[in-house]
């Protein structure tokens, strides 16, 4: 497979999940419901966002830290699917997850507790970013479990120290969220939800513009970009420039991993591509739609329609 030329963009998955799609006929309480087919797959937004920057031929390697009963699963299903991964095991322990799908209703997720990673295999995954050669990305994808403890205080020392070529991008939430806003990442992606936790006071009826205006007098960042759903995309240049754009509507199937191919397309956008950013989403507006309106993730079609 043709691999462009560009800077590597590392994906960071603290919450990996071995997950099981269930395809039933019918389900309700009290009944037991027998699956017609099922599916296993790797879960985790880090490894959702590798999977789509594989798709789109940039070059990627998705940290993770596999353990415990499913951490083998994951390993192979990572190499099946051939997505470039690097896994820390030691003292880990994986989650488990569960996804039913029946036709004409809504999709149930049920998800087992966080993941446990040790401080043994942060230490090594420290040791790993820090020989890589060349200026790269790192992303923080998806919650951190138990973020305050010990175990992460080597990547919290790594990513306040880091050097310059090493660019960040967060696409996080959870208590680790305010933490990271506060390290100069030179892009942050979170929803609406996410942004309104950033402030002490409450600002729920605030719009979503004004408080992109108000966000840089209390961190230190590069682009923000914000999602709500369908409603319109609030992005924010380190000019200081707020624009919005609206997404198509979309007949969702699965909303599982949009947000992860809309992170993946306008990360790619932007380092391999060089476009600006409101190309960059639009086009991942775009391939977010196409996600939410397909069972899989990143199993869609990449043909841009001409306008």
């Amino acid at each position: 497979m043709f691999i462009e030329q560009g800077r590597p963009i590392i994906t960071f998955t603290a919450n990996l999940a071995a997950e099981t799609t269930y395809y039933v006929d019918d389900w309700g309480p009290g009944q037991t419901s027998r699956a017609t087919r099922e599916q296993f797959q790797v879960g985790g937004k880090g490894i959702n966002v590798s999977k789509m920057l594989k798709r789109l031929q940039a070059q990627t390697t998705a940290v993770c830290f596999p353990g415990g009963n499913f951490g083998n699963n994951c390993k192979s299903w990572l190499n099946e699917h051939e997505i470039p991964y690097k896994a820390f095991t030691r003292h880990c322990i994986t989650r488990s997850g569960s996804i039913i799908r029946t036709r004409g209703k809504e999709e149930i997720s049920i998800l087992g507790l966080d993941c446990h990673v040790s401080q043994a295999a942060v230490e090594q995954c420290m040791e790993y970013l820090s020989s890589l050669e060349g200026p790269c990305i790192i992303t923080i994808c998806g919650v951190i479990p138990d973020w305050p403890s010990a175990s992460w205080q080597p990547l919290r020392d790594w990513i306040s120290s880091r050097e310059s070529r090493f660019d960040l991008a967060i696409d996080t939430y959870g208590k680790g969220l305010r933490w990271f806003a506060k390290q100069s990442p030179s892009l942050i992606k979170i929803n609406r939800d996410e942004l309104v936790t950033l402030f002490d006071e409450d600002v729920s009826m605030i719009d979503t513009a004004s408080l992109l205006e108000r966000i840089a007098k209390l961190y230190n960042s590069g682009t923000w970009i914000v999602t709500d759903g369908s409603s319109p995309i609030f992005f924010r240049c380190p000019q200081g420039t707020v624009y919005s754009f609206q997404p198509r509507a979309a007949h969702c199937i699965s909303p599982i991993g949009c947000g992860d191919i809309f992170f993946a397309t306008y990360l790619h956008c932007i380092y391999n591509k060089s476009l600006n950013p409101k190309s960059a989403v639009a086009l991942a507006a775009e391939y977010a739609s196409r996600n939410a309106e397909s069972e899989g993730i990143a199993d869609f079609s990449l043909e841009v329609e001409p306008n």
